[in-house]
């Protein structure tokens, strides 16, 4: 019977050492988390990019579909299952161009800033790190 409660509290106190070792502190996490959004800063740039080129084209090639005066009637007419089926994917794709342009636009307001408020962080991070480290 001790042998099982040793070998209980051999387990228990691994539990212990593995809790403690995968704990980190919100100031690590979220220190992590910065230094990989700036890390992946440049992928986001690209996105942002993308959005302001794809978007607009996707809205303006759209646009030339729908306004066209003969393209829908002729479809429409002609291939009714394929004007509504173009149709719809018109409608689908000037929903998805226009959420895609909204987020560009909101991510460029963020990350516009970005390089000026990451070193200020990375400044006060290490002058706390700093005065820590001396104490």
């Amino acid at each position: 019977m001790s042998s099982e409660g040793n070998k209980n509290d051999g387990d228990n106190s691994i539990k212990d050492t593995e809790k403690e070792h995968n704990k980190t502190s919100v100031v690590e996490l979220l220190d992590a988390l910065i230094s990989h959004l700036n890390a992946i800063r440049s992928v986001f740039k690209v996105m942002i990019l993308s959005s302001f080129i794809l978007a607009p084209l996707s809205l303006m090639f759209a646009a030339v579909l729908v306004i066209h005066p003969f393209f829908i009637q002729r479809i429409l007419f002609r291939f009714p299952d394929v004007g509504f089926f173009l149709l719809f994917f018109i409608g689908v794709s000037i929903m998805l161009a226009s959420m895609w342009l909204y987020i560009g636009l909101s991510e460029q307001r963020f990350f516009s800033n970005w390089d000026k408020k990451f070193s200020r962080y990375t400044s006060l991070k290490n002058q706390l790190d700093k005065e820590l480290g001396e104490q």
